[in-house]
């Protein structure tokens, strides 16, 4: 008996051995592929990524790694699978569905891949582009986690933020003399960029100039918003995860600010009806989903929306938490839409809502709020705030629905409120919408 529980014990270990060597070589062959520890120095980003020590990193990147095998390419790494012909464009557009594609990219595909999302210009962009379209739930899943390189980030992002079949194209945008208005706006801005007290990058002359340069080509790129104040800080917060790469960070803003799911030039717009619409939808989803925190903060401590919850919609979280923790928000978002925002500031109240409640004044919750926003949470404490985040996502009807109120409360509304209290759920009215606002003359 003893014995037969001996090599009971020894087949164990011998396949867990076993098991651990696969692994290995799934990692190995997936990094050769992608290249991700040769890119630290001209790829990474100016921050890394924050983990609590440098095994727990190593560990959860080889996840990722892990996870990537799959969805290398055939180019890369000869597997015996199918190619698939879905392209971006169309599979973007399906429902999200918990499903797996038994399906792979091949290398002669990439070609058109490229002419969708030009972009994607690495071998780590085109395996996350076919991680998302062979396992669209679990890519999610994986990116709501917290990449554990920034590069990883990056293509993550880059791909969530794009629009199917509505590339903008920034290629032969010259200065002109009408251009020095939003210039001299600009370069006063330039020097109080500040998205991390680490980084001293646009305290260069390098940093400056690649601020301006994003900002001017956006200004052109939609010149009836032309540039607006705050705008730095999101171009230097890209410029920042993508190291310096001018054009990425263009592209990427140009599509956060056109994509239905998010629609940024309404945050910086005449009349910002999407900070409008956003902090209407937050303050409702507080009162439902939290109604003692309302009435606390709202009755009893008074607190004006503009203390808090405007302020972190208008500056997307950029202005006010620590950039480590910015990332795990814009991880959220990005996975999800504009409109979880309200998401992230019902799991902010909500896991601290002993405190919040033992609040006397007004005065409490400001300092509260200010002390908050100066430190660095964890990555257990950020894992437990998006974890959470999860039980207030919001479907698109829901959206739809809070829409309608809000132009039936407001006589003067704005037309993007309407369409979204009209299309919402339908993504292709919406684009059209976004596309003949934004820039018909």
């Amino acid at each position: 008996m003893g014995n037969r529980a001996l090599c009971q014990g020894d087949r164990t270990e011998s396949m867990l051995q076993a098991e651990q060597q696969i692994r290995q070589r799934k990692v190995t062959q997936v990094n050769e592929a992608v290249k991700i520890d040769l890119e630290k120095d001209n790829k990474q980003s100016l921050i890394t990524t924050s983990y609590q020590n440098e095994q727990l990193q190593r560990s959860c990147l080889n996840d990722w790694l892990e996870t990537l095998h799959e969805s290398v390419l055939i180019s890369q790494i000869n597997l015996n699978c199918d190619a698939s012909t879905k392209f971006l464009s169309e599979v973007d557009e399906e429902e999200d569905i918990d499903q797996t594609k038994l399906s792979f990219i091949d290398s002669k595909e990439i070609q058109e891949y490229k002419k969708n999302y030009p972009y994607c210009n690495s071998n780590l962009d085109m395996v996350i582009i076919n991680f998302y379209i062979l396992k669209k739930h679990e890519f999610k899943l994986k990116l709501l986690q917290g990449p554990p390189k920034q590069r990883i980030r990056w293509s993550c992002w880059q791909l969530m933020a794009y629009t199917p079949k509505f590339l903008i194209c920034s290629d032969g945008l010259s200065f002109i003399d009408q251009d020095q208005k939003y210039a001299n706006a600009i370069r006063k801005d330039i020097h109080r960029t500040v998205t991390s007290s680490n980084i001293k990058y646009f305290e260069t002359g390098e940093g400056q100039q690649d601020l301006e340069k994003v900002l001017l080509k956006l200004s052109k790129l939609f010149p009836k918003l032309g540039y607006c104040q705050g705008m730095n800080f999101l171009v230097g917060f890209t410029l920042i995860i993508n190291n310096k790469s001018i054009d990425q960070s263009l592209q990427f803003l140009s599509q956060m600010m056109i994509n239905p799911k998010f629609m940024l030039y309404y945050i910086y717009s005449d009349e910002m009806p999407l900070v409008k619409l956003l902090e209407f939808i937050c303050i409702n989803e507080i009162k439902l989903r939290t109604p003692d925190l309302f009435n606390h903060i709202f009755n009893k401590l008074e607190v004006n929306n503009a203390i808090w919850i405007t302020k972190l919609i208008m500056t997307l979280f950029l202005y006010n938490f620590h950039i480590n923790n910015v990332c795990r928000f814009w991880d959220f978002l990005l996975t999800n839409c504009i409109f979880d925002i309200s998401a992230i500031i019902c799991s902010l109240i909500d896991i601290n809502r002993n405190l919040i409640l033992k609040m006397e004044d007004l005065h409490q919750f400001i300092q509260w709020f200010d002390n908050f926003q100066q430190i660095e949470l964890d990555q257990f404490q950020m894992d437990s705030l998006i974890k959470n985040c999860n039980q207030f996502k919001q479907k698109k009807n829901k959206i739809n629905q809070y829409a309608l109120h809000f132009c039936m409360q407001h006589t003067i509304k704005h037309p993007l409120q309407q369409q979204i209290a009209e299309n919402y759920e339908n993504l292709n009215k919406m684009k059209e919408f976004l596309k003949k606002d934004i820039f018909s003359c």
